[in-house]
């Protein structure tokens, strides 16, 4: 959705957000589902036009051959409900994961036996276990006898290991509320109705389609939007009446926390193991349970409480955010928070001695979803390491250009400690005090050490690069947190809060849609000339073009377009290095590193997107539209190289 739709979007959401209480439920549903219906109609007249346009050319050359063609009327209509039938068929999502019986765990079902009982919901056909921080209810399609849909109940282990059997009570009633009043086929109706428009409008640009979509998508999405998100509170407020306010609120606390843990620790230890081996460890979600037992530091956990809190209900997701939710269910909005330790979570009270052996088969089925993107981070890092060798040997020789220091001090602090990057920063600040990312470097390792002076640096760095605002304020916000200084933490909190809308939006603006503007970049010919040398150095580059995307968010700072061609050639050599891959993957791998690769030597950080195609549509283009790439091409003095 572009910028424009999307302004249009959260205003509409926000209106029907706002009449909400005046509203009837029934009377919105209604109204959602004529608008739905809107959807498939305008496919089904265009449907409809297709086969009565074949039909008047069938006509017209019988006319003008003066005899009839020998074509049977049914065989037209077989023809036209396959087009429909294809056009109008959205695959439910693929639930591959481990399925568990009642016989194995009868505890866990009579739980859920219980709530589905007390909340008079439909039967749920199958439990299944992953490896996500996360729970959830689907339904699919099903044409078998007096049933109409199947109920998937979707339950991470890693989730159940961070709450107490209390806690995954009030997120299961939550989940199964989703099933209340048939509220989830509903929904899924709706989702389905998204998602048919999504396929339809995503692969082509006929414009029978696309112009419809354009008034069609803010209007649809925004009144299932805000039909999603009341099903969201409402299933939190089941979630209160099975358990209580303390525990349906602890289970939300608690969640949202050990959200942000993976997040922002495990998460990150995982990235850097995958710069040291080849191969991910066998055993990531073993490894992932035993970290959700350890307790949380509870200076830390406040934090990152505080982060969450300070965060509002956007467009972005139809979750509210935790503080509306908490008010939501009646509770106040916690001003300190200690995580206690459970004695036994859900998972162990659950799953007992099976627990171990649900973590293995998981711990397989991790390896081999990321067993690909794990390869390639290994090799990007590898490339990182002897890019940044070269760079050192040329610094031991021959001055580095500001933008090679650039290169040099973010390989250094991305693959080694922060200290050792430390005064190569400080040595680019005294080239160039307002290098913002310099600022922010230094900043940050001067208040990571209680420095007060880092302050400055860091304040320098947001009033440089809005792409810095808001993790600078968090650095900010946690040296005056452990220095006691409450209400100089809170200034910098309500700078952050301020800067989140602004930032998601400016993300959102980067993304390159067919209908974007472009004009000619205003680089330099000697910059111009240095780019094409690194291009020149890939073979499987055919052509170049770099234009400029203006932005409406920060004006200053336009988004740079690499367009490349690339020679569907290129791919060979990668095919034959991947073993462990389909062809399809080794060419998207060697595609991805190319870009990966340009990334770091030309430097120009998020200001940069690299956008690749070839000559036919392919699942392999990093940008399916051709319409895009034709779009940059027009644009003059667009081709570099």
């Amino acid at each position: 959705m572009e910028l424009k739709q999307q302004a249009k979007f959260d205003l509409l959401v926000q209106q029907l957000e706002r009449s909400s209480s005046h509203r009837s439920t029934t009377k919105y549903q209604l109204r959602v589902a004529a608008l739905a219906a809107i959807g498939y109609g305008y496919i089904a007249i265009v449907c409809l036009s297709i086969f009565s346009s074949l039909w008047m050319v069938r006509w017209a050359i019988e006319i003008a051959q003066k005899r009839p063609i020998s074509l049977d009327p049914s065989q037209l209509w077989i023809l036209f409900g396959l087009v429909a039938i294809a056009t109008f068929w959205v695959q439910s999502p693929s639930l591959s994961d481990r399925e568990i019986h009642r016989a194995e765990f009868p505890e866990l079902f009579a739980v859920i036996d219980e709530l589905r009982e007390r909340l008079k919901t439909p039967k749920i056909h199958h439990v299944v276990i992953n490896y996500d921080h996360n729970a959830a209810i689907y339904q699919t399609p099903h044409f078998g006898w007096g049933e109409w849909h199947r109920n998937y109940l979707l339950l991470g282990l890693p989730l159940l290991q961070s709450l107490s059997p209390e806690q995954f009570k009030a997120t299961l009633a939550h989940e199964l509320g989703h099933l209340s009043k048939n509220d989830s086929s509903f929904t899924g109706y709706i989702l389905r109705v998204r998602q048919m428009w999504e396929n339809l409008t995503a692969d082509n640009n006929l414009f029978i389609f696309q112009w419809f979509f354009r008034w069609y998508e803010p209007l649809i999405k925004a009144y299932s939007f805000v039909s999603i998100r009341d099903r969201e509170y409402a299933a939190d407020a089941l979630a209160q009446r099975m358990t209580s306010p303390e525990i349906a609120a602890s289970d939300l606390i608690q969640t949202y926390i050990y959200q942000y843990y993976l997040q922002e620790c495990f998460t990150r230890q995982l990235d850097r193991q995958a710069r040291e081996r080849e191969t991910p460890p066998p055993d990531v979600v073993t490894q992932m349970l035993a970290a959700l037992r350890q307790p949380l530091d509870p200076q830390a956990a406040q934090i990152w409480l505080d982060f969450i809190l300070s965060e509002a209900t956007d467009t972005d997701d139809t979750h509210p955010c935790l503080s509306d939710r908490l008010a939501a269910v009646g509770y106040p909005t916690p001003k300190s928070w200690t995580p206690t330790p459970i004695e036994r979570t859900a998972a162990e009270y659950f799953f007992g001695d099976r627990l171990m052996d649900l973590a293995v088969e998981q711990d397989l089925r991790w390896y081999e979803r990321h067993q690909a993107e794990w390869w390639r981070q290994y090799h990007h890092a590898r490339y990182q390491h002897e890019y940044l060798a070269t760079v050192n040997v040329k610094a031991t020789t021959t001055p580095l250009t500001l933008a090679e220091a650039t290169i040099q001090a973010n390989l250094t602090t991305e693959l080694h400690d922060t200290s050792l990057a430390l005064p190569l920063w400080q040595e680019l600040l005294a080239r160039d005090p307002k290098h913002a990312n310099a600022n922010y470097q230094v900043g940050k390792f001067l208040v990571s050490r209680g420095h007060m002076s880092g302050c400055v640096y860091l304040e320098q760095a947001i009033a440089l690069d809005p792409d810095l605002a808001i993790s600078s304020c968090e650095e900010l916000y946690k040296f005056y947190i452990y220095q006691g200084d409450l209400d100089s933490a809170r200034i910098y909190l309500e700078w952050r809060q301020q800067h989140l809308p602004k930032q998601w939006r400016s993300r959102l603006e980067r993304n390159l849609l067919e209908t974007d503007r472009f004009i000619s970049h205003d680089l330099e010919p000697d910059l111009i000339t240095e780019i094409c040398q690194k291009l020149a150095n890939y073979p499987a580059i055919d052509r170049a073009y770099l234009v400029c995307k203006p932005m409406q968010i920060f004006t200053d700072r336009s988004l740079y377009i690499l367009s490349l061609k690339i020679d569907n050639s290129s791919s060979k050599s990668a095919r034959q290095r991947s073993k462990a891959q389909s062809e399809s993957d080794a060419k998207d791998l060697s595609i991805e590193m190319l870009c990966d690769r340009l990334q770091i030597e030309l430097n120009f950080g998020k200001r940069l997107v690299i956008a690749t195609f070839d000559s036919h549509r392919s699942d392999t283009t990093n940008y399916r539209d051709l319409k895009l790439s034709e779009n940059i091409q027009k644009i003059a003095g667009a081709r570099i190289f």
